[in-house]
């Protein structure tokens, strides 16, 4: 081989060897900037990932430049070559922005690697859930997030960390919904949580005789002849049907704040019609049998809409089962029975009292508008609003002269007729509407009026 044969494989061959020195120096791992001809170490990563979490954590910061050293910082800023170094995995307890760097000798800083860790309360639940209940419920508010303090309001409005701390069991003894958020200091306040209680009180009415009618000489003919009624034993509902519950199985018909708004302020806007779809709703959604059937089916999904037009015959010929346990509209002769407190002794002209502003909302005292259910007195056997507050639909057709024919045995009205019967009065009634023995009628169909309700009831099998 000649001497310059010998030289040029020479130079080749170091030639190699500085490229692979190079190449050494550099690590596979290490970026090459091609805009300044740069070598950085790799971007540093984080695990878990930037984002939002219920939990702490714990989060690992890796560079997978063998040899380069990882700074980092908690507060947003910039990280340098002074920042902490990153030696084992954080704990990140709050909302948090990481940043981090890596660093290696001769090289350049690598680029800088952001994560914003949000870390969010987790959202309260409550035990028992929300529903429809047949008695007073304890309710324990939970948060799985330690340290967290739960705030809760009972009136609908949404919790600040100014409402009411949950620091004991809730004792639900009405209709009430209730709203939770938990918060904890340096972390985003959680999801409101929500529960509606429906507190389902029915009181059990004995069976027995009374007099039935105008006792007191103070009403119109239909209230007479008095006449001795006897029923068998049933449940009456302990408040007039509210919006919370009205809500949980048909649409809100239009209430408003002026005539009275809120999960515990009676239902109105509520037709004959809503009121019977409402009662086998309800029926089946809590195991019970259906008490009305149109056209064949107990189930109002094959009744087509409710009606808004007078005499609506596959309505009009509902049938009720008087023996089934499902809820129903009270008899006309069941509303006066309970009204009276299931006695003629002693004859209150009013239900519970012959002092009408003791216990009715009506248009002296009301306001004019409605009011939450119960915040009068209760009458003897413990039901509320029987007298006032809103009219309440009964199940039998209205006819001027039933009482000369009612039969004595759990009476239900004329066969048939144009008008169903109302009871009660309501907040703009006059002191003649809200006596026990008076009687009022309107067309089935009519749902617009802001004074008309229903009372539940089911038989005592």
């Amino acid at each position: 081989m000649n001497k310059t044969l010998q030289h040029a494989t020479l130079a080749a061959l170091m030639l190699i060897t500085l490229l692979l020195a190079s190449c050494m120096e550099r690590d596979l791992n290490s970026p090459f900037d091609p805009t300044d001809g740069s070598v950085k170490p790799a971007t540093p990563v984080f695990n878990p990932p930037a984002g939002t979490y219920t939990t702490a954590q714990t989060v690992s910061i890796t560079c997978s430049t063998t040899g380069a050293t990882i700074r980092y910082t908690t507060n947003g800023s910039e990280p340098t070559e002074n920042s902490t170094q990153y030696t084992k995995p954080l704990s990140v307890s709050e909302n948090t922005t990481l940043k981090a760097k890596s660093y290696r000798s001769g090289w350049t800083p690598s680029s800088t690697a952001t994560a914003n860790y949000t870390i969010n309360v987790s959202t309260p639940t409550f035990d028992p859930p929300g529903g429809t209940y047949a008695s007073a419920q304890t309710v324990t508010i939970t948060c799985s997030t330690p340290g967290a303090t739960i705030r809760y309001t009972t009136n609908g409005s949404e919790p600040t960390e100014s409402s009411t701390q949950c620091t004991t069991p809730l004792s639900v003894t009405e209709n009430t919904t209730l709203k939770a958020k938990c918060f904890k200091s340096g972390w985003t306040p959680s999801s409101p949580a929500s529960a509606t209680y429906t507190i389902n009180t029915m009181i059990f009415v004995p069976g027995g005789s009374f007099t039935m009618g105008d006792i007191r000489e103070q009403g119109s003919s239909d209230e007479l002849p008095t006449h001795t009624v006897t029923l068998n034993s049933f449940y009456i509902g302990k408040y007039e049907l509210t919006q919370a519950e009205y809500s949980q199985y048909m649409p809100n018909p239009g209430w408003t704040s002026n005539r009275g708004l809120g999960p515990n302020y009676p239902a109105y806007y509520v037709s004959w019609y809503a009121a019977v779809k409402y009662c086998n709703l309800r029926s089946m959604a809590e195991g019970f049998t259906p008490c009305y059937t149109i056209g064949g089916s107990t189930n109002p999904a094959n009744w087509g809409a409710v009606p808004t037009e007078d005499n609506n015959a596959t309505w009009d010929a509902v049938i009720c089962n008087w023996s089934a346990n499902g809820y129903r509209l009270l008899t006309e002769a069941e509303w006066e029975y309970a009204a009276r407190g299931a006695t003629n002794n002693p004859d209150y002209l009013y239900s519970g009292s012959d002092d009408i502003s003791a216990v009715a909302w009506y248009n002296s005292n009301s306001g004019d508008t409605s009011h939450p259910v119960g915040t009068k007195a209760p009458n003897g056997i413990g039901t509320y609003d029987m007298s006032g507050n809103l009219w309440e639909w009964c199940w039998d057709w209205f006819s001027n002269s039933y009482y000369s024919s009612s039969p004595q045995h759990n009476p239900t009205g004329p066969a048939s007729g144009y008008s169903r019967v109302l009871r009660g009065g309501s907040w703009s009634s006059d002191t003649s509407y809200c006596r026990v023995a008076n009687r009022c009628v309107h067309d089935p169909y009519i749902r617009l009026n802001l004074s008309v309700g229903f009372r539940l009831c089911r038989t005592a099998n």
